[in-house]
């Protein structure tokens, strides 16, 4: 369902005549949302396990493309968008989590893989969505979903898990307390950050309207999607086989996403395109590295899941503005904007995780081809 939005939301408000800079505070709702969901949900898994949290999920899927379907003006849209975030927030609040407690330790290839059968969603979302499209429109894509949501209650009720402790809220606040955090792992949430502003920053909404600035119609903006998706995971999937060294990794995907960065506003065409899967190559590069400074937080903590929410409490917090802002750029200074930012962002991501990776004095979560010890 999130590829589906990722298509067909923004080129919806477009198609609405609701101006970028709107469009943007429209989308700064989800980060916002999400933020406030995540950190209680996370703390609340802590307690009562993960198994509950995937129902609030199938519930908000719902309660989510009902909403959009039913929304006319940019303030329901923003509804819409904040109920998002709460189907974001309530999946990626316990994902990792039981996919650690499924492997009995806090093992990144296995969350790797998480991502990857997420990029593969993805992919298959937007290109079956940009096909809809063209065939049952708007509102006959949020049908679809509708019913697709209500299967998701399937498989959510299969997960059993253990209650740790009862709910309290007393229990819920002490976790959730920041002054519990450690000063690594508060910089390894900085430098999350800065991934998930460059990311946000291109891919929320400004890369399908940008697409379709470009005369793509709907159709072929989800294969370009798609693609960028499906190639990314495949290459996760062979990275998580056969990892390469951390230097080359991190050194490959920050010059490749600058490069891409800079040179996708001015291209035209398939070089265009081709630039958009260099940048896809590069950022799904970038999740070995991110999920090992997860894995590397994550290990040895009492609360799993509120560690990882902290992890993602200063990057969600940027994406409000970030997202705010990112139509208001392309509007005052073009589509090369909030790529050009993204890209020196991407780098400054790229450099804090070399930094913490070396600090640790071990080898990285998830097995790199070099020695151990050898960074």
């Amino acid at each position: 369902m999130t590829g589906a939005y990722s298509l067909v939301v923004p080129l919806l408000l477009l198609e609405r005549r609701i101006d970028l800079t709107t469009i943007g505070i429209i989308f700064s709702v989800l980060p916002l949302a999400y933020m406030l969901s995540r950190t209680l949900l996370a703390s609340a898994a802590d307690s009562i396990g993960f198994g509950k949290i995937f129902n609030v999920n199938a519930l908000a899927n719902l309660a989510s493309v009902t909403l959009y379907a039913v929304s006319v003006t940019p303030v329901s849209y923003a509804f819409a968008k904040g109920t998002q975030g709460v189907k974001e927030a309530s999946i990626w609040a316990v994902n990792r989590n039981a996919a650690y407690a499924i492997t009995g330790r806090e093992d990144p290839r296995k969350t790797a893989m998480v991502d990857f059968v997420r990029a593969l969603a993805l992919a298959a979302g937007t290109i079956v969505s940009g096909f809809l499209i063209l065939f049952v429109g708007f509102q006959g894509i949020f049908f679809s979903l509708a019913v697709f949501s209500v299967l998701i209650f399937v498989p959510a009720r299969m997960f059993k898990t253990e209650t740790k402790q009862r709910l309290s809220t007393t229990g819920l606040l002490r976790r959730l307390d920041p002054r519990s955090v450690d000063h690594e792992t508060w910089h390894t949430a900085m430098t999350i950050c800065w991934y998930m502003i460059a990311s946000s920053l291109v891919f929320s909404f400004i890369l399908p309207i940008f697409l379709h600035s470009k005369g793509l119609g709907y159709w072929e903006i989800g294969m370009v999607l798609g693609i960028y998706n499906g190639v990314g995971g495949l290459l996760l999937l062979f990275s998580v086989r056969r990892p390469p060294s951390v230097k080359i990794t991190l050194l490959v995907q920050s010059t490749l996403y600058l490069s891409a960065a800079v040179l996708v506003p001015m291209s035209e065409s398939w070089p265009m395109i081709a630039m958009i899967i260099v940048m896809a190559f590069a950022e799904y590069t970038s999740f070995i590295v991110l999920e090992t400074l997860i894995s590397q937080s994550a290990t040895g903590s009492e609360n799993i899941a509120t560690t990882i929410a902290f992890l993602f409490l200063p990057g969600t917090l940027a994406q409000i503005p970030a997202l705010m802002f990112a139509g208001l750029l392309v509007e005052k200074f073009g589509y090369g904007a909030p790529f050009w930012i993204a890209g020196a962002f991407f780098v400054i991501y790229s450099l804090e995780s070399w930094r913490i990776i070396k600090r640790s004095n071990c080898r990285p979560a998830i097995p790199f081809s070099s020695a151990p010890g050898e960074l």
